[in-house]
């Protein structure tokens, strides 16, 4: 979704946001660094560059009269001088993007940053996301963040704060970001796939990502709802190890990070939610008829105990697997063998 779409959609829950954004700038008194965290794919970089249009335009721009100046073109483009977007680089020999942000790509911000401007505009650095900063990445920033420039400004992109070095939290003001309602979730899902028409999909995709139109469109885009029902099936069985969990760790190993991310997203939200079923909670409100039946199938094949300790290897293992790049097929497989366990 780009800028001129978001504007479309009102801000969706984070008008108030961007008022204080507006006011804080307007006073000379934005943060120089500022974490923007929620979950994946719920607008949080999209927000800011609508943010930054604004800047660049004089706040000219209001509600649905948004206008396609110069500026819009370039930010849309990620080459406007004074803005630029630091994210993960593709690999050109394996054709996958890294697994982080290298060192590089931090240090050499400090030529974007001290370089003369032909225009007067502040500099505006995106990290999407900071989370990607792997420790060499993160030191380097955390040198720039000790010595701000004036008239730069760092927006800090966050899936998971508690990934982020505690010295850089530290040097950064913290807003959390909303999640779109349900209509607004549809909306921005049909002006990024005008096909995706059926609502009863719609609807499953909305509480399967638990409300995040990025993750959404990723499960629609590469057919993870299929993968999601092999999951289930493979739950069933309460084996350590078969020859279907094989055969299924194998095809995730050929999943980039996003895409394994994506998975365990799945993974952790049915977790999650049969823990509450077998507590007796009524999740049918949260997750909805078709998912709630579902859930409550598998909730019989898996205890709480074996939950538990999946959920634990997840919060032990997930940071590893992306930051070592570790093999993802044994990853998976050890999965599996805690599902299993009583």
């Amino acid at each position: 979704m780009n800028i001129i779409n978001l504007c479309s959609l009102n801000l969706n829950a984070n008008q108030k946001l961007f008022d204080v954004f507006k006011k804080s700038y307007l006073k000379s008194n934005l943060p120089h660094a500022t974490i923007i965290y929620g979950e994946k794919g719920i607008g949080k970089a999209t927000f800011i560059k609508y943010f930054i249009n604004q800047i660049f335009n004089n706040f000219s721009n209001s509600g649905d009269e948004i206008k396609f100046s110069k500026h819009t073109k370039f930010i849309l483009n990620n080459s406007h001088p004074n803005f630029i977007v630091i994210s993960k680089l593709l690999d050109e020999k394996s054709n996958k993007l890294m697994n982080n942000i290298t060192v590089d790509q931090v240090r050499n911000l400090e030529s974007f940053i001290y370089q003369s401007s032909i225009v007067d505009l502040p500099k505006i650095i995106i990290l999407d996301s900071a989370d990607d900063l792997n420790i060499n990445s993160s030191n380097a920033l955390l040198k720039i963040l000790e010595e701000p420039k004036k008239n730069t400004y760092f927006f800090l992109i966050s899936h998971q704060p508690s990934l982020l070095l505690p010295t850089i939290r530290s040097r950064c003001i913290k807003f959390k970001f909303k999640k779109p309602t349900f209509d607004k979730f549809k909306k921005i899902l049909l002006l990024n796939d005008e096909d995706l028409i059926d609502d009863n999909k719609i609807e499953y995709l909305f509480y399967l990502s638990n409300g995040s139109p990025g993750t959404a469109l990723e499960i629609y885009s590469n057919d993870t709802l299929d993968i999601f029902e092999k999951f289930l099936q493979i739950c069933k069985e309460k084996k350590v190890l078969s020859n279907n969990i094989v055969e299924f760790s194998s095809e995730l190993s050929h999943c980039n990070n996003d895409q394994f991310s994506t998975f365990l997203i799945i993974v952790k939200f049915i977790l999650s939610n049969i823990l509450k079923i077998n507590l007796g909670i009524d999740i049918k409100n949260n997750i909805g008829p078709k998912l709630n039946m579902k859930l409550n199938e598998i909730s019989k094949y898996l205890n709480n105990s074996s939950c538990f300790k999946t959920l634990d290897y997840l919060s032990n293992y997930e940071t590893k697997l992306f930051t070592f790049n570790l093999d993802k097929k044994i990853f998976t497989i050890n999965l599996f063998s805690e599902i299993a366990s009583n």
